[in-house]
């Protein structure tokens, strides 16, 4: 009996997930906080961009290639 009311329990909770997902998506709010993440994220690698660092040897103009192998070798190290 339990295992039938856990089913139950785990069916009901999938159905008002989806629901409530799906009523979220058809919002404007959802589209309105996609937009904003983006643009959030559009201003930050300008700025990062712009600025000129240095992370560990090698400058920010040596491509993001350089800079990821650069910073696994890091996460290596630790």
């Amino acid at each position: 009996m339990k295992r039938q009311w856990n089913a139950v329990a785990a069916t009901l909770g999938l159905v008002l997930g989806v629901a409530a997902l799906a009523g979220m998506l058809l919002t404007d709010e959802f589209a309105h906080a996609a937009g904003a993440e983006a643009r959030g994220y559009d201003a930050l690698f300008r700025v990062v961009a712009s600025e000129p660092r240095v992370v560990g040897d090698l400058p920010t103009t040596a491509g993001p290639a350089k800079l990821l192998a650069a910073n696994d070798a890091c996460e290596v190290d630790r």
